[in-house]
């Protein structure tokens, strides 16, 4: 058995986990669940919503969902997570949308591009959609926003859209009825603004006031609509899900402990362990939270505490201090 190499040996390759081939069954919503939650922390209710809306989906029943939460709080991730066992899902960017006809700018449809009409029906995510669906007044007076939401509109009841066909570009069919469609965004404002009316109309006598927090409380359809959100368009949701925020204590486990974390990623590309001294790990959690960058932002930052240590690691005046150890790298 050949010595493995270590990280500051000039023919070092790192290890590379192998990635979980797709052996998740999709007709079994609990087996998607199960994936879902080794890698998405304290989410369980959307990993559930979400494992439902495959499973439907992998058996020609599709869906219409909402899904509500602060920014880093792994709306998005979880339908990559999906993509990973549903090659068909497309992660949209809502917030550069403009409407039909408007010079610039993404169209609803754009979208179609990047699927095959011949390929399985598609799970289609478009994130940011509360910034979308806020509403952005033309000269006019038209509420820009409404008019782009009743394309989506369309789109959810079942349409069928035909791209290409100019200039020689092949022609395309797609049927929006067999798709399942997944409206992700804070709705950040409403949430606050839910939060200062409990506070405002709160009582507090003989007895410590409880100050209400953003998402304290769930997020309705009702609420929805109020921040934007056509009712034609709302009144369609198959499920609304609420995401639960993550505190400092929660990212600090997330980033270390659970079994998708950061850390543990990076322990398995470099194949040694590491060990962050809990100043650190304090540091990038509340930043973390308060910046709402969430894990991915996070685990940047252990990158780079880990980048920093290992180009210390060769620096000519450390001694090569770390080579003692060569399976443990203290950040």
């Amino acid at each position: 058995m050949s010595k493995r190499k270590n990280f500051y040996d000039d023919d070092y390759i790192p290890y590379k986990d192998q990635k979980e081939k797709s052996d998740v069954n999709t007709g079994n919503p609990h087996d998607i669940f199960e994936y879902l939650t080794a890698r998405v922390y304290k989410q369980d209710e959307y990993c559930k919503d979400a494992a439902m809306v495959l499973y439907q989906h992998a058996k020609g029943i599709t869906s219409r969902n909402f899904v509500c939460g602060p920014a880093g709080s792994g709306k998005t991730y979880v339908y990559e997570c999906i993509r990973d066992i549903w090659p068909d899902t497309v992660i949209v960017n809502a917030a550069n949308i403009s409407a039909d006809g408007w010079s610039g700018g993404n169209k609803a449809t754009d979208f179609l591009d990047r699927l095959d009409p011949s390929g399985k029906p598609a799970i289609v995510v478009f994130d940011e959609f509360d910034k979308l669906a806020s509403p952005k007044f033309a000269k006019t007076g038209e509420n820009v926003s409404a008019s782009i939401q009743s394309e989506f509109l369309k789109m959810v009841e079942g349409d069928v859209i035909t791209v290409g066909g100019r200039r020689g570009e092949p022609r395309r069919v797609f049927d929006t009825s067999k798709m399942s469609f997944v409206f992700c965004g804070s709705f950040s404002e409403r949430a606050l603004g839910i939060a200062d009316t409990m506070n405002e109309s709160g009582f507090g006598f003989g007895r410590e006031k409880h100050i209400h927090k953003a998402y304290e409380n769930r997020l309705t359809i009702s609420d929805i609509i109020d921040a934007g959100v056509i009712p034609e368009l709302a009144s369609r949701a198959t499920r609304l899900t609420n995401v639960v925020p993550l505190s400092v204590e929660d990212y600090k486990y997330l980033l270390t402990e659970h079994s998708g974390s950061p850390l543990k990623k990076l322990e398995q590309t470099y194949g040694m362990k590491f060990i962050i001294d809990d100043g650190k790990l304090e540091k990038i959690a509340v930043s973390a939270f308060e910046s709402g960058l969430g894990v991915r932002n996070a685990a940047a930052a252990l990158q780079r505490l880990i980048d920093d240590r290992i180009f210390a690691t060769f620096d000519p005046d450390g001694h090569g201090e770390d080579a003692q150890d060569p399976d443990t790298l203290v950040l």
